[in-house]
């Protein structure tokens, strides 16, 4: 079980890793154990997600059995989370920096609640109507930016590679993303 305290420290190393400051990650707790309990940051951001959720299924509703739907959203939500750490044992192995795989996907992890709170009101918002198509189009790539910056230096950062061998795994990140979620959308 994770602590108040935990989740807390994490979530300011987090916001201090945003602010570029490199000393975020020492509030980590980098062992195996918390490694585990930092998957613990998609229980934060499941609230916001369903939310989207079930705002998408209100526009599919007629074509799609709520069942299916929301098996196949939740399965998506839990691969997500789950395959770029996967992959990443491989990308460090092959980096020979495994010995920073831990404090790299504690850190990611705990970086994701910041990352989805900024992103999910802007896609939520723009799916009601509170923000123009347009606007919720502009403000949704301004985040998708922020979001590379902050991963890229997390990146850098938590495996100690160059900056582009971190781009190439920020990269390497969003097409796992794009490949889940255009799966997850075909089967719907």
């Amino acid at each position: 079980m994770i602590s108040l305290d935990e989740v807390v420290r994490s979530l300011y190393g987090a916001y201090r890793l945003a602010r570029l400051d490199a000393s975020g990650l020492a509030l980590f707790n980098d062992t195996v154990a918390g490694f585990w309990r930092s998957f613990f940051a998609a229980v934060l951001v499941a609230p916001l997600y369903i939310v989207l959720v079930t705002i998408r299924y209100g526009e599919v509703w007629e074509q799609v059995p709520l069942f299916r739907f929301v098996a196949i959203e939740t399965i998506a939500y839990v691969i997500a989370w789950v395959a770029f750490p996967v992959v990443m044992v491989t990308v460090t192995k092959a980096l020979d920096r495994e010995q920073h795989f831990i404090r790299f996907i504690v850190a990611y992890n705990w970086a994701g609640v910041l990352q989805n709170a900024l992103y999910l009101p802007i896609v939520i918002f723009g799916s009601v109507g509170l923000l123009a198509v347009a606007g919720a189009n502009t403000l949704a790539l301004l985040a998708i930016s922020l979001i590379m910056v902050y991963t890229w230096f997390i990146t850098r950062t938590a495996l100690d590679v160059t900056g582009i061998q971190a781009a190439g795994i920020v990269g390497l990140d969003f097409m796992i993303s794009i490949f889940i979620n255009a799966v997850a959308n075909g089967m719907i």
